[in-house]
C-alpha cells in the first residue's frame, strides 16, 4: 500500500548532498521550480515510519495526479535544514523546516513540515525565494513520514477577466457577472449563478509561480470557429473535447482535459508574459459545460482540491451555499469524465493530428445558439 508524503517543490538544478548545501543557500522561484506530490512505494505505516536511504519514492513528474506511469527512484540521500526561511513577494517571511531529498536519479526535491506546508498554503502563489537553514545531521538520511503527509495548494482554476461568456441575452465580459445572472449551459439549459470569484496574480506572483500563467487558446486551435476568438484560461481549467476519436478511445465523445495539457497542440501555449492576470471563477449549483468565446469548457467544480486551492474566505463563501460540503465528503460530480494522464492526452491529440480532425466537433449535442 502506497502511502501519500505529500507535495513538494521540484529544485531544478541539484544542491548536493550529505548537508553539501551551505547554510543561507538561496533557492529562487526558478530553482524551486514546481509542486509535485511524492508517493512512497512500499508498505509502510502511516505515523509510525522513518524514511530511510533506500526507501522507494514515486515522484508525480508530470503532475497528472497518476503515479503508475511515473519510473519508481529511492531516496539516496535526506538532509533536514531547521530555521530556514520562506520569504514573500511583499517582503514578510516564514520560519519553516525542510528536507532536502536527494533521488536516485538525481533529481531533488523539497518536502515540509505540515506547519511549515500551512504557512505556505496561505500565501503559496507569492513565494519569492526558500533559504536554507541550518544542516541538522542528527536527522540525516531519514524523517518521519506522517510529518510531512501534506499538500502545497497553489493552484487556480478559472478564466481570465476578459472572456465572454454565453448568456441568455448574449455572451458577457465574466467579469461584469454576478450572483443571480443565468448563463447558458450545453445540456441543462439556462442556469443562474450561485457564486463569483476573483483572484489577481500580479507580476511578482507570476514570477514566484510561473506555472500559475494563463493558457492561450487561439481562435480555432480546437476546430474551425472554436473559440471563435482567441481564449485564455488558467492552466488546469478543463476544456471540453468533443470528437470520434474521443469517443473510441474511452467511450465518450465529449471528455474534459485541462488546458494545460493541450499546450502541444497547434495555437495553445502557455503565455511568456508575466504581466498581472485576473481570474474569474464562476459557480452554479451542478458542474456544467458553459461556453466561454464559444468554446464548450467547464464552470467551477468544486471537489476536495478546487477547494483547497481557494482563499479561506472563498471557501467558507461556498460553504454557506453548499453546507453538506462542510461536514461530508460529498462533492459536485464533475460534468464529464476528465482525463488527466498525460500520456493519453498525448496519444488523443497524436490521433486527431494524424487524421487531421479538430479537438471539438461542434454538434446539436454541444451548442452554444
Amino acid at each position: 500500500m502506497a502511502i501519500l508524503t505529500g507535495d513538494g517543490f521540484h529544485i531544478t538544478s541539484a544542491l548536493g548532498g550529505a548537508g553539501a548545501a551551505a547554510n543561507g543557500t538561496v533557492l529562487s522561484a526558478d530553482d524551486l521550480g514546481s509542486v509535485v506530490s511524492i508517493q512512497t512505494n512500499a508498505n509502510l505505516v502511516a505515523g509510525t515510519t522513518v524514511m530511510h536511504v533506500g526507501d522507494g519514492v514515486v515522484v508525480d513528474t508530470d503532475a497528472d495526479g497518476d503515479f503508475a506511469d511515473e519510473i519508481a527512484t529511492t531516496q539516496a540521500d535526506n538532509d533536514r535544514y531547521v530555521n530556514s526561511t520562506v520569504t514573500y513577494a511583499d517582503g514578510s517571511t516564514s520560519n519553516a523546516t525542510l528536507e532536502l531529498v536527494t533521488l536516485s536519479d538525481g533529481t531533488q526535491v523539497i518536502l515540509l513540515r505540515d506547519d511549515s506546508a500551512n504557512l505556505i498554503n496561505a500565501a503559496s502563489d507569492q513565494i519569492e525565494s526558500i533559504t536554507l537553514g541550518t544542516f541538522n545531521n542528527a536527522n540525516e538520511d531519514r524523517y518521519l513520514q506522517t510529518r510531512y503527509s501534506n499538500d502545497i495548494t497553489n493552484s487556480v482554476v478559472c478564466f481570465c477577466e476578459k472572456t465572454l461568456i454565453q448568456t441568455p441575452t448574449g455572451e458577457r465580459m465574466i467579469r461584469t457577472l454576478a450572483t443571480g445572472d443565468e448563463i447558458v449551459t450545453a445540456h441543462d439549459g439556462e442556469r443562474k449563478i450561485v457564486w463569483v470569484g476573483k483572484r489577481t496574480l500580479s507580476s511578482a506572483q507570476l514570477i514566484a509561480s510561473p506555472h500559475l500563467r494563463p493558457v492561450l487558446i487561439r481562435a480555432s486551435a480546437l476546430g474551425p470557429g472554436v473559440p471563435r476568438t482567441d481564449l485564455r484560461v488558467s492552466p488546469q481549467h478543463r476544456i471540453l473535447i468533443v470528437s470520434k476519436i474521443a469517443e473510441r478511445m474511452f467511450g465518450q465523445r465529449e471528455i474534459f482535459v485541462p488546458a494545460i495539457k493541450l499546450v502541444e497542440t497547434d495555437g495553445i501555449e502557455q503565455v511568456a508574459s508575466l504581466a498581472p492576470v485576473t481570474y474569474v471563477h464562476v459557480l452554479l449549483d451542478e458542474h456544467q459545460i458553459i461556453f466561454a468565446n464559444g468554446a464548450p469548457t467547464e464552470s467551477l467544480y468544486i471537489g476536495c482540491q478546487a477547494l483547497k486551492a481557494l482563499s479561506d474566505e472563498a471557501r467558507n463563501e461556498i460553504f454557506e451555499i453548499f453546507p453538506e460540503l462542510k461536514t461530508t465528503d460529498k462533492t459536485v460530480p464533475l460534468a464529464r469524465t476528465s482525463i488527466q494522464k498525460k500520456a493519453l492526452v498525448n496519444k488523443l491529440l497524436s490521433r486527431h493530428q494524424c487524421n487531421r480532425k479538430p479537438l471539438v466537433l461542434m454538434e446539436k449535442s454541444v451548442n452554444n445558439r
